[in-house]
Order: structure tokens, then C-alpha cells, then sequence
């Protein structure tokens, strides 16, 4: 394959996936520090208003329940005193006509 095909084929892949994901928003929260450990992953899966996602405080909110919801998840599957941080989210599919699907992972960190 020529790299003009290889191209036009990744630009192809991008816009079928795109047009499948539906994903309009994204958001990334808690940096994490070069001194911190990270001892695992988690996810989480909740619904939001959809005008939310439209408004910066609406978006923090967004951040604030994805925090939330990953403490939740990694209080049940690691010991101790827990942090998470790299909060990503993004959008999914509307739940209903007025929430949107959020999908959030976080790394989760062992606090001394």
C-alpha cells in the first residue's frame, strides 16, 4: 500500500469511527505529579444532564462526579489511603433526551 492510500484509508477509519462514538466532549482532570505511584486503573460509567456539557461549570461538574465515581470504583478494589488522578472523560450515547452517557478512567494512586 502506497502512502497516499495508507493515508486516505487512517482518514476513512477516523470518520466511520467518529460517526459510530458519537463522542462531542471530552475532559481531563488531577494531573498527576512526577512523584506520585501509580498502583492501578479504574473506570466508571454514569449519566449527566446534557447541558451540562455545554458550559465551563457545567464541565467541572462533569469533572467533580468523575472523581467521585472513580473513588468509589477504586475504594472497592485497592486498600488503603487512595487518591486518583489523569481523571479523562468522555461523552457517549444520549441516555434519554436529556443525558448524555460519561465514560471516566483514573489512575489510581497509593497516598502515604
Amino acid at each position: 500500500m502506497k502512502t497516499g492510500e495508507k493515508l486516505m484509508f487512517a482518514m476513512m477509519v477516523l470518520l466511520i469511527m467518529g460517526m459510530s462514538a458519537s463522542c462531542a466532549s471530552s475532559g481531563q482532570y488531577m494531573t498527576l505529579s512526577t512523584d506520585e505511584t501509580v498502583i492501578g486503573t479504574v473506570q466508571a460509567n454514569f449519566a449527566v444532564r446534557s447541558t451540562a456539557l455545554m458550559s465551563k461549570s457545567g464541565k467541572d461538574a462533569v469533572n467533580m462526579q468523575s472523581y467521585i465515581h472513580l473513588m468509589s470504583t477504586a475504594g472497592k478494589q485497592f486498600p488503603g489511603i487512595i487518591d486518583i488522578r489523569d481523571i479523562v472523560w468522555v461523552t457517549g450515547k444520549t441516555v434519554d433526551h436529556e443525558n448524555t452517557e460519561i465514560s471516566a478512567t483514573g489512575k489510581v494512586i497509593q497516598i502515604k
